[in-house]
């Protein structure tokens, strides 16, 4: 499943915030656009978090900098990152330059209150519940790369398909991600519910709710 904007946006608005490695200033979140700054676009991502401190010593130092090196009256602020945290320049040529596109304080606090940005992702895993696409489902909690609150919608999707074929691989699969690790056992749950099912402790084969004795290894149950 692709990671949309709206996706990364919720990423980057819950994020603790960077701080500038060379003053030390919380950064802002940053709106990357295909226009306007020269070197403001082709960075992989929607979103970066910018220095936008005027005293930021890599600003001022900057001008010099530029100037003596390149002749070119500009300088660079710091940007990072939303994934990695990894830090880079990035060129302006004046104060202003790029401080329009400034996520508005506001708008972040304000989807941070609803606690969720609109998100189409999410849309796209209800129609593969409705439509019962359970490949679909299953693909997007597993994938490490789709957004977590993704995968946790599609695990809860899959709880309430309920159905029987999809334990044994929510089972065998290993989460690299605790936060879906802990929450697909929810799942699993929910779908033995629904079929009024449990797993024997002793073969891990599924068998019905109350049953005295394991069909699969025979084992007595009655007292599990």
């Amino acid at each position: 499943m692709v990671v949309t904007k709206a996706d990364i946006y919720e990423k980057v608005i819950f994020a603790e915030r960077p701080v500038c490695p060379h003053c030390a200033k919380e950064m802002k979140v940053w709106e990357c656009h295909e226009s306007g700054l020269s070197c403001g676009s082709g960075w992989g991502t929607p979103y970066l978090f910018v220095c936008f401190n005027d005293e930021c010593p890599a600003f001022v130092k900057g001008w010099k900098a530029m100037k003596s090196n390149y002749g070119r009256r500009c300088s660079y602020r710091c940007i990072c990152f939303p994934d990695s945290l990894k830090t880079e320049m990035m060129m302006v040529f004046s104060q202003h330059d790029g401080k329009a596109s400034i996520v508005d304080e506001k708008v972040i606090a304000a989807d941070r209150a609803s606690g969720t940005a609109e998100d189409p992702a999410v849309q796209e895993l209800v129609r593969c519940f409705e439509c019962r696409d359970v490949k679909s489902l299953l693909t997007s909690v597993f994938d490490e790369k789709v957004y977590y609150k993704v995968r946790l919608k599609a695990a809860e999707l899959i709880g309430e398909l309920g159905l029987i074929e999809t334990i044994e691989p929510l089972r065998n699969h290993e989460f690299k991600d605790q936060r879906i690790a802990t929450r697909v056992p929810d799942a699993i749950k929910r779908i033995h519910k629904i079929n009024r099912t449990q797993e024997c402790p002793f073969c891990t084969e599924i068998v019905e709710t109350g049953a005295t004795t394991c069909r699969h290894c025979g084992r007595d149950l009655s007292s599990t």
